[in-house]
């Protein structure tokens, strides 16, 4: 039965990838010699935990409830790692950091990343006693800084302000890259903080999104998922919780964007893999592969992203109502926001591309 549904999920993620923008499916399988990264999302039921691996260097993001700590080191451990080069606390609520205190405690860290907060549970003090205790390095999340680990990189995203409402959009949010391979991991960022990436002009175009806030529809609104164009989307949930995550709005904005989700509380843990150009999924239930597929495969032409008008100097997305009635004379292509922006032309105030 297992092997039934795990060939079924293969099928059903080929075809739902050929519409994406910035994927297209390839069956080829990466050695296991030439994978330069690998992401894992541990279920850790309704909480996140993210292990990236890249050539025997390790950076743990988050670590589920308290109750989780001893999962989340024993599957570091399991991976032979000996330290982990950067431990990342995306925000300071218990179903992130509650298991951290543990991982610390239990495997040589040398480097810790938050973001300043005014919290004083004692989960959160636990984390922090366990960071001064083990010596390890504390580094403010800075935006626009840049680490390396093994082959690969992340660079800090967000948050962009210090006046938000809740401590979830404090949330440390990352992307990650290898080769042409990217993963945007996002904690529990809700709407304000996808806004002001957006409206930072930065390029949060990534291959492979970790949905905010378990896929609750206060993240992923409908502008962030159009900017980030992701062809695969992981959402961290707990199975039957009590919130009702993922939410159905949230699912159906995926799915009108043909973007493949892939969900820890059907799936387990979940790990990719990548060689820098293909990337390949498999998952904890069945232990099959489920999909590999390159970045920028395709026809090789420049994929044009955005139509500008001549006469008013505005840009669009090609669906954009403002392009059907646009005269072929007057249309201008550009591949980025960048390049609109460097060309003199301004964002359509209807389609926000």
């Amino acid at each position: 039965m297992k092997k039934f549904l795990s060939l079924l999920l293969a099928l059903v993620i080929l075809f739902s990838v050929s519409g994406c923008d910035l994927l297209s499916p390839k069956e080829q399988e990466i050695a296991d010699e030439n994978v330069r990264l690998k992401v894992h999302f541990i279920d850790v039921g309704q909480g996140d935990s993210i292990l990236l691996e890249s050539k025997g260097e390790f950076v743990l993001i988050d670590a589920g409830e308290k109750e989780s700590g001893s999962t989340v080191l024993k599957y570091i451990k399991s991976r032979n790692a000996d330290s982990l080069k950067y431990v990342i606390a995306t925000h300071p609520h218990s179903d992130h950091i509650g298991g951290l205190a543990k991982v610390i405690n239990g495997v040589d860290a040398e480097n810790f990343i938050t973001v300043e907060t005014d919290q004083t549970t004692s989960t959160w003090m636990n984390v922090l006693k366990a960071v001064d205790q083990n010596d390890v390095n504390y580094i403010d999340a800075v935006v626009g800084d840049t680490y390396a680990f093994g082959e690969a990189t992340f660079t800090i995203m967000a948050p962009l302000s210090k006046n938000y409402s809740g401590y979830n959009s404090y949330s440390v949010v990352t992307m990650v890259q290898c080769g042409e391979i990217r993963f945007l991991l996002t904690g529990d960022a809700e709407k304000d903080s996808e806004k002001e990436m957006i409206d930072a002009g930065e390029d949060l175009r990534a291959d492979v999104l970790k949905c905010g806030h378990h896929g609750s529809s206060t993240s992923s609104s409908a502008a962030f998922l159009k900017a980030v164009k992701p062809a695969y989307a992981i959402i961290s949930c707990g199975k039957n919780n009590d919130y009702g995550h993922p939410h159905k709005e949230t699912l159906k904005k995926l799915k009108l964007m043909d973007c493949t989700y892939l969900r820890t509380d059907k799936l387990g843990t979940i790990v990719a893999s990548t060689d820098g150009k293909y990337l390949s999924f498999a998952t904890e239930k069945g232990k099959t592969e489920i999909a590999t597929y390159s970045a920028g495969e395709g026809s090789g032409e420049t994929e044009v992203e955005y139509i500008g008008n001549k006469s008013s100097h505005i840009f669009h997305y090609p669906n954009c109502s403002g392009v059907k009635n646009m005269s072929e004379k007057n249309k201008v292509e550009f591949t980025s926001r960048e390049e609109a922006a460097e060309a003199g032309y301004f964002p359509c105030s209807a389609c926000k591309p």
